[in-house]
C-alpha cells in the first residue's frame, strides 16, 4: 500500500490529523491555482477552503484512477470556473486573435512595470482555461496527461491551449517589453 493510499484509508476513518497532513500536503497548490485564476488573494483563499471542504466530504468517492493531487486540482478547477461565472467575477478576455493596436486600444497596459508584473498582468487577460493550462504545466510542473485530466480535456487540446497562450503572450510582452 502506498503512503497515499494509507494517508486517503486514515482520512476515510475519521483520523483528523491524516486530514490534515493532506490538506498541508496541497494547500499551497490549491491556493495558487486559485490566486491565478481568480486574480483575487480573499477569494483564492475562500475557494481554497472550500476546495478542501469539498474533498473531507467527498474523499470516500475518490476511486484511485489518477493521483490524490490530480483529483484535488480537478475540485480547485472546477470551482474556479464556477466563480468565474458568476455575474460579479465576469471579465472581459482577450481573443487570442486580437492585433496589438487593438489590444492597446482596449486596455493600455502596465506602464513602468517590470517583466514579472507585466507578465502577470497579461496572464490575467487570458481566457481561464489557457491560465490554468499555464498554472499546471509551468508552475506545477505538471504533464500533459495529469492536466487533461484536471482539466477533463483531451491531451491535444492541452498542447493546443498551451501553444496558443505562450504564443500570445511572447507576442504580447515581448511587444510590451519593446515600446516601454
Amino acid at each position: 500500500m502506498s503512503a497515499e493510499q494509507e494517508l486517503i484509508g486514515r482520512c476515510a476513518s475519521g483520523d483528523e490529523l491524516a486530514f490534515a497532513e493532506l490538506a498541508e500536503g496541497h494547500k499551497v497548490m490549491v491556493f495558487t491555482i486559485a490566486l491565478r485564476m481568480l486574480r483575487d488573494h480573499s477569494a483564492a483563499e475562500d475557494l481554497a477552503q472550500e476546495v478542501f471542504l469539498r474533498v473531507y466530504r467527498n474523499l470516500s468517492t475518490f476511486r484511485g484512477d489518477a493521483k490524490l493531487s490530480t483529483w484535488i486540482y480537478q475540485i480547485a478547477y472546477r470551482l474556479c470556473l464556477e466563480e468565474l461565472q458568476k455575474p460579479h467575477r465576469r471579465q472581459h478576455y482577450i481573443s487570442l486573435d486580437a492585433g496589438a493596436d487593438e489590444l492597446q486600444a482596449a486596455d493600455p497596459g502596465p506602464a513602468g512595470v517590470d517583466l514579472g508584473q507585466t507578465l502577470d498582468y497579461y496572464l490575467g487577460k487570458l481566457p481561464p482555461h489557457y491560465r490554468m493550462a499555464l498554472t499546471l504545466y509551468y508552475l506545477q510542473d505538471r504533464k500533459y496527461e495529469e492536466i487533461a485530466a484536471v482539466m477533463a480535456i483531451p491531451v491535444g487540446t492541452v498542447k493546443t491551449y498551451l501553444h496558443r497562450a505562450e504564443a500570445w503572450l511572447r507576442e504580447h510582452v515581448v511587444e510590451e517589453r519593446c515600446a516601454g
